[in-house]
């Protein structure tokens, strides 16, 4: 990148003092932190520039020989196309900003999503926005009022699988050798971006300056992989009743647990404003409007899995949350440890825990008994 330029008296241009980091932590970590769109969206989408959602600074990643935290991630986004981004930040002075820390990113890809659960980013993304509330503000706002958290959070781990991500290299200062090997990683990876973000920093009378800059992307490869998650978004994305029954007719799954669907499904027919129904996105939603209108009870994803809303009917997270919910929510959890055996620990209770198809489809007779006996 060339020197920037301040204009003194409108015609003398001055070159301004280039700025080296000396403290990665406090200066590009504590810089990224509270300037996020210094990760510049416009360049690396113009069409449809990321909007970020922090869910972790220093997001732990474990270690699958050992099981333990092993590694840290400097920043873990994710944005409102539910696309996790993972940055790494490196000043130019470190050596490891070359080839290493390639490896180094590609072992947290590989090793993440093994360990993540849709209900722990949630978490995480709950406490840095500041609640529960703020958070489904953010997805309302930047996803056009479509699904909630959990919803959202599910499209993320899904993101996570098929690696549908993007690898971005926060740096002062980009060396050759790594844009040549992020130029090449990005015409190779079908699903993952691999980006350099250069943000240099300058000084000048008024203070320090900063010119984030996008190195690695070129235009053919912002197609490809445009093209290629169209392609994706359009097999998995497709909300509305009949698209769910379709996915579910799709998905694999055994005759068993499809019949189970169906019948959980035709217990509660999509009717009726104020009756116990289901709301469909991308899952099914069973929705209690005389108990809490804006959020549901449950979900079926198009795997058969049930995730349990329960961080929805928390009183410390959302004002409509009185003793009626709470009294509700806990026999709905009694009944559920008594019918499938499952010990819900106090996190969960406040979490969205899961149970898995063949876990709950054996007893889809007495699971519906069950969910009528206990709403409304």
């Amino acid at each position: 990148m060339s020197k920037i330029y301040m204009l003194g008296d409108g015609t003398h241009a001055s070159p301004l003092k280039r700025l080296q980091c000396r403290d990665e932590d406090r200066e590009l970590q504590s810089l990224l932190e509270k300037n996020h769109h210094l990760l510049p969206s416009d360049q690396i989408d113009p069409e449809n520039p990321p909007q970020w959602l922090l869910i972790k600074r220093e997001m732990p990643v474990t270690d699958p020989a050992t099981g333990i935290e092993r590694w840290f991630i400097d920043f873990l986004f994710v944005d409102h196309m539910a696309i996790p981004t993972l940055v790494e930040c490196k000043r130019c002075n470190d050596t490891r900003s070359r080839r290493e820390v390639i490896a180094q990113m590609l072992e947290y890809a590989a090793n993440g999503h093994h360990y993540w659960t849709a209900a722990d980013l949630q978490a995480k993304a709950q406490e840095v926005a500041g609640g529960a509330e703020q958070l489904d503000a953010w997805i309302t706002r930047n996803r056009g009022g479509a699904g909630d958290a959990a919803e959202f959070f599910n499209a993320v781990i899904a993101n996570l699988r098929k690696a549908t991500m993007r690898l971005i290299f926060f740096l002062e200062e980009s060396p050759n050798e790594l844009c040549s090997l992020v130029d090449f990683l990005n015409g190779q990876l079908k699903e993952t971006e691999v980006l350099l973000v250069e943000a240099r920093l300058y000084e000048s009378a008024n203070g320090r300056i900063v010119v984030p800059w996008l190195f690695g992307y070129t235009e053919e490869a912002r197609v490809a992989k445009r093209e290629s998650r169209a392609q994706a978004a359009g097999r998995v994305s497709e909300r509305g009743e009949a698209a769910f029954a379709a996915a579910i007719d799709d998905a694999g799954l055994g005759s068993e647990v499809r019949s189970a669907i169906r019948i959980l499904l035709e217990a509660w027919p999509t009717i009726g404003i104020n009756a116990t129904r289901w709301s469909y996105g991308v899952n099914a939603i069973l929705v209690v409007p005389t108990v809490l209108p804006k959020r549901g009870l449950f979900q079926v994803g198009r795997n058969g899995d049930i995730q349990f809303y329960f961080g929805y009917w928390n009183p410390d997270s959302y004002a409509d949350i009185g003793p009626e919910q709470i009294r509700l929510k806990h026999e709905f959890a009694d009944g559920l440890r008594g019918l499938f055996g499952v010990q819900f620990t106090d996190k969960q209770l406040r979490g969205f825990p899961s149970i898995k198809a063949a876990q709950w489809s054996g007893k889809v007779e007495e699971f519906v008994a069950l969910i009528k006996k206990i709403v409304p």
